[in-house]
């Protein structure tokens, strides 16, 4: 078999097994370019409510749960202290509630993941464990071969020789440019 039609079948053939990989990839890396925009794992849910005025010390557990139970969200009790300011802090399932005893307010903030945007960023960022990090870096792997070997399928006035290694020395000098400016 001659060395362009093998490379030919490779290249063929781990692309089409990578192409929804690459997707995911693709659209993790949007959302965590744009982490400084919003924040692309979470949903950040803020919402203020009034309790009846008292001190600090009045806010026990059972008390901050009646108040939660009174609420339209589904906020989950974990633990609570009262801080230097003489604010309730109260941690709850995925974030806090802080109470102003004095004034009577509250407010509460807490994260919800965004459904599959979420687990696609923990893909991308490789934070499942070994054999996650081990699968994402056969990925890398074949993203390589198929990009070395797309070099070689063209003949003729497109080919690598005569047009394609101009666009490559673009490719890797945009990167580098910025990494010498910004970095």
């Amino acid at each position: 078999m001659k060395v362009r039609k093998l490379l030919r079948i490779l290249h063929r053939d781990f692309g089409y097994f990578i192409v929804g990989m690459t997707i995911v990839y693709a659209l993790s890396g949007i959302f965590l370019n744009h982490r400084h925009d919003f924040n692309p794992d979470y949903k950040i849910y803020t919402a203020e409510f009034i309790v009846q005025k008292g001190n600090a010390v009045d806010f026990d557990e059972n008390r901050i749960r009646s108040i939660f139970n009174e609420l339209e969200y589904d906020l989950t009790y974990k633990k609570h202290y009262i801080s230097n300011e003489g604010f309730v802090r109260v941690f709850i399932e995925n974030g806090e509630a802080v109470i102003d005893p004095v004034k009577g307010e509250g407010v509460f903030r807490y994260l919800e993941p965004r459904p599959l945007i979420f687990e696609m960023n923990k893909l991308h960022k490789a934070t499942l464990g070994t054999t996650w990090k081990w699968v994402s870096d056969i990925m890398a792997v074949i993203l390589l071969l198929v990009a070395i070997t797309g070099i070689f399928l063209l003949k003729g006035k497109r080919s690598f020789m005569r047009w394609g290694w101009w666009l490559m020395i673009a490719g890797f000098i945009v990167p580098l440019v910025f990494a010498l400016l910004f970095i």
